[in-house]
C-alpha cells in the first residue's frame, strides 16, 4: 500500500469515527512553545507572498475562491483548526464532546480569546456567526452543512425565530444538536466559511465588512489596494500569542503571472514563489538555486475542464464523452503542466478518503471520439459550433495547455476558441450565471472530507457546481455518504457515485496538483499539509537572518506516490 494509499485510509477512519471521540483539553500556545523550543526563532519582518488575483471578498460567510480564503485564514479563526497531519485540533474551542448517537455536540471556549477590535469572544458570537449562515438570501458554501442543526430548515423558511439545535449554555459554553448524524460536522468547523464574527462590526454593513474584515486570528487587517497588495499586520493579543512576523503583504499578480512572480523572487521581492512549469529543469539542475528552500508536497485538488451541461452541445452525454476520448491528458500532464502533478482519472484525489484507485477514466482514443460525436449527430464535428473554452489563469502553460485543448479537439473536427476573463470575480460571475461552455478550474479540498470536493462540484443544489449536473442518483449517494457513520460503507458510497459521475462525463479530469514552492533561504517555520498553500499558517513563519546568501538551506521534497 502507497503511502497516500496509507494515508487515505487514516482520513477515513478519523473522519467517520470523530463524531464519537471525546477530545482531550488543550492548553498549549502553539507560537510560545516554537518560539522556546527554538532559540534561534525571531520576531519581526515583512512575508511577502503572491496572490494570483484580486479576492471577491474577504468576509468568511461569502468567500468561495482560493485568494479569499488564503487571506482570510490569516484574519479569522474558527472553533478547530487542523495540524500538519490534518488532525483536528482546538481553536477558539479549546474542548468538545459528541454524544455517542452523534448528534449532540458540546463545545467549551478558551477564555481571554478577543477579536481585533478588542472585545472578548463569547458562545454567543458562535451562535450569531452561524446563524448568520443559515439566514443569507443565497445559500452560502457551507449551508448545507450547517442547515443539518435542529430547527435550521425551519429558520431559514421564516417559520421560527431562532435555532433550536444552536444554543449558548453559558458565557463560554456552546450546544449543537443536529437532525440526523453527520460524518463531516466536525472537520467542517475547521471550513473558513465558519469562522467566528462579530456582530457589533456587520450590522447593519455587512458589504462593508468584506473590504475591512475583523476576527480573531494572528493577523489583523490593514489594507486592500484592488489589484495591488493586501496588507496584514501581527496580532500582539493572539491567543496563541504574537506571530513571529510582524507583518504580511499579499502581493497581488493577476492572471497567475507565474514568469513575473518567479523573477521578482529571484530579485529578492518575494520570499517565496511558484515553480513556472518552463523552469523546472533549471531549479533541478542549476546551483543557483541550491541556496533557496525547495518545499514539494501533493496536495488534495482536482484542476478540471468543466461542461456547462445546461447549454448545447454539452447537455448529450456523447458529445461529453468525445470530448474525453479526444484529448491525452496524460500527455498534457507530463509535457506541459509538470511540477510533480498526477494525472486525474476521476474526481478525488490520492490521500482522500473516498479515492478509487481502480477507477477506470477516460483514455485517449480519438476514434472512439469520432464515433461518438456522429451518433450525436455531428460526423467529424459537421453542424458543432465553435466552443468557447474558458480560463482566467493566464500563466504560459496554461495557455500551451489549453493550446493543446485546442489541437487535439481540431483533430477531430471540433473548432475551439480560446477566452480569458480580466480577474477572478469576473470569471466567479460568470461560472454563476451559466454563462460559459467549457472553463478550466482548480478545486481544492477546504478540509480533509470527501463531501467537500463532490457535494460543492455536483450536487445538484450546490451553489458551485458550475457544471448544473443533475443525476438524482448522484444526490442521493452524496446525501447518505454524509449520513453514514460506517467507514465501509461510505467509501463505497463514494465510490459508486464517481462511477457515475465519470461515465456522464461531466467534466474532463487533468491533474491532482503538487505544491511546489522555493522559500528564500532565511524563511524558517514553513508547514505544509496536504490542504496546500492556502492553509500554510504563517503565524508559525520566522526569518533566519544570519543565513547567508552562499549557504544551502534544507530542501524538504515529499514525492507523490500512487
Amino acid at each position: 500500500m502507497s503511502k497516500l494509499a496509507r494515508m487515505a485510509l487514516l482520513l477515513s477512519l478519523w473522519v467517520c469515527c470523530s463524531v464519537f471521540l471525546h477530545s482531550p483539553s488543550r492548553s498549549s500556545e502553539p507560537i510560545k512553545e516554537l518560539a522556546r523550543e527554538r532559540p534561534g526563532a525571531t520576531f519581526g519582518g515583512t512575508f511577502r507572498r503572491m496572490l494570483g488575483d484580486d479576492p471577491a471578498t474577504l468576509d468568511p460567510v461569502f468567500v468561495t475562491d482560493i485568494y479569499g480564503r488564503a487571506v482570510i485564514n490569516q484574519i479569522f479563526d474558527g472553533l478547530v483548526q487542523f495540524d500538519a497531519n490534518l488532525n483536528p485540533i482546538p481553536a477558539i474551542a479549546e474542548f468538545w464532546e459528541a454524544s455517542r448517537d452523534g448528534l449532540t455536540w458540546t463545545f467549551i471556549l478558551r477564555r481571554g480569546v478577543k477579536f481585533h477590535h478588542g472585545r472578548e469572544v463569547t458562545a454567543q458570537d458562535v451562535v450569531y456567526s452561524f446563524t448568520r449562515l443559515l439566514r443569507l438570501k443565497s445559500p452560502g458554501p457551507v449551508t448545507e452543512i450547517f442547515e443539518h442543526i435542529q430547527g435550521a430548515k425551519a429558520f431559514m423558511q421564516g417559520k421560527i425565530p431562532h435555532i433550536e439545535g444552536l444554543k449558548a449554555t453559558d458565557r463560554y459554553s456552546l450546544q449543537i444538536v443536529l437532525e440526523q448524524p453527520l460524518a463531516p460536522f466536525l472537520p467542517a468547523l475547521g471550513l473558513t466559511n465558519a469562522a467566528i464574527v462579530p456582530e457589533e462590526k456587520l450590522e447593519p454593513q455587512d458589504e462593508r465588512f468584506g473590504h475591512h474584515p475583523v476576527g480573531t486570528g494572528p493577523f489583523k487587517f490593514v489594507r486592500w489596494k484592488s489589484m495591488n497588495e493586501i496588507v496584514l499586520e501581527a496580532n500582539d493579543h493572539y491567543y496563541e500569542g504574537r506571530p513571529f512576523l510582524d507583518r504580511v503583504v499579499f502581493k497581488i499578480f493577476p492572471g497567475a503571472e507565474l514568469k513575473k512572480t518567479f523573477a521578482e523572487f529571484l530579485k529578492g521581492n518575494l520570499e517565496e514563489t511558484i515553480i513556472p512549469s518552463e523552469e523546472q529543469d533549471e531549479v533541478r539542475t542549476e546551483v543557483e538555486y541550491r541556496k533557496f528552500q525547495r518545499i514539494r508536497k501533493p496536495t488534495l485538488s482536482h484542476l478540471y475542464l468543466g461542461f456547462n451541461t445546461r447549454l448545447k452541445p454539452f447537455d448529450d452525454e456523447r458529445v461529453r464523452q468525445a470530448f474525453n476520448y479526444a484529448v491525452n491528458t496524460q500527455a498534457i500532464v507530463r509535457e506541459i503542466t509538470k511540477r510533480g502533478s498526477l494525472p486525474a482519472t476521476g474526481i478525488l484525489p490520492p490521500g482522500m478518503a473516498g479515492y478509487d484507485p481502480h477507477l477506470q477514466g477516460y483514455s485517449y482514443q480519438p476514434a472512439k471520439a469520432m464515433q461518438l460525436l456522429a451518433e450525436a449527430g455531428y460526423p467529424h464535428g459537421v453542424g458543432l459550433p465553435a466552443i468557447e473554452l474558458w480560463s482566467v489563469n493566464k500563466a504560459q502553460s496554461t495557455q500551451d495547455e489549453l493550446a493543446a485543448y485546442q489541437r487535439y479537439l481540431a483533430n477531430i473536427g471540433v473548432k475551439v476558441d480560446l477566452r480569458f476573463a480580466s480577474d477572478w470575480p469576473t470569471y466567479k460571475t460568470m461560472l454563476e450565471q451559466g454563462k460559459l461552455q467549457m472553463f478550466r478550474l482548480l478545486r481544492l479540498a477546504d478540509i480533509p472530507d470527501a463531501d467537500n470536493f463532490l457535494f460543492p462540484m455536483l450536487h445538484s443544489t450546490s451553489k458551485t457546481n458550475y457544471t448544473f449536473y443533475r443525476n438524482p442518483r448522484v444526490d442521493n449517494l452524496l446525501e447518505q455518504s454524509r449520513r453514514e457513520l460506517d467507514y465501509t460503507q461510505r467509501i463505497a458510497f463514494y465510490h459508486e457515485a464517481q462511477r457515475i459521475i465519470v461515465a456522464d462525463a461531466v467534466l474532463i479530469p487533468q491533474h491532482h496538483s503538487t505544491l511546489d514552492y522555493l522559500y528564500q533561504p532565511y524563511v524558517q517555520g514553513v508547514e505544509v499539509s496536504l490542504l496546500g498553500k492556502r492553509f500554510i499558517p504563517l503565524k508559525k513563519i520566522w526569518f533566519k537572518k544570519s543565513l547567508t546568501t552562499g549557504q544551502t538551506a534544507a530542501i524538504t521534497d515529499v514525492q507523490p506516490s500512487r
